[in-house]
């Protein structure tokens, strides 16, 4: 009987053990991991379309409403990257790269408090045609920038904790 017992004991403990080890938590919501769900950010106006973009995906991954005593979050995004094609071989729709560098400053007065920096790069063709190739750059510029919003926003949930001093890298 107390052979029993144990047998059918132990799988049940195993589990409660294993269980209690793990440290998943959702990364939106009310019941994020590392105290993330109570971090707001004053947001700093953005200066370009591509900070646009990032600063509008970072409202939505920290939507708390800030107040004057909150830390202020500035993104600095700029295009850059190789502008000619990679390669002549083609007369028509010849691929071009493209890169979009974002970087995050979480201010507290004069104290900085976290930063850094992500870089996207990614192809395009680019058409014969000028307006062809005006909204192929436009279009990729726009999909490069909310990709390194993403990647930003990783990073912050990743370093970033609030009333924490961590050291800026």
């Amino acid at each position: 009987m107390m052979k029993r017992f144990l047998t059918v004991l132990a799988p049940v403990m195993i589990s409660v053990a294993l269980s209690a080890c793990s440290g998943f938590a959702p990364v939106y919501g009310t019941n994020t991991a590392g105290g993330m769900s109570s971090a707001s950010f004053q947001f700093a106006e953005p200066t370009n379309r591509m900070e646009q973009i990032i600063v509008n995906r970072l409202k939505v991954a920290f939507p708390g409403p800030a107040s004057e005593s909150d830390p202020i979050l500035k993104v600095s995004a700029r295009q850059g990257g190789q502008q000619n094609s990679m390669s002549t071989a083609f007369a028509i729709a010849r691929p071009s790269n493209l890169e979009v560098t974002g970087s995050v400053t979480i201010t507290q007065g004069e104290t900085v408090l976290f930063q850094t920096t992500r870089v996207t790069g990614t192809a395009f063709q680019s058409g014969k045609l000028t307006v062809n190739r005006q909204e192929s750059t436009k279009g990729t510029q726009e999909l490069a920038a909310a990709s390194t919003a993403d990647s930003l926003r990783a990073a912050i949930l990743a370093g970033y904790r609030p009333g924490q001093m961590v050291p800026v890298r």
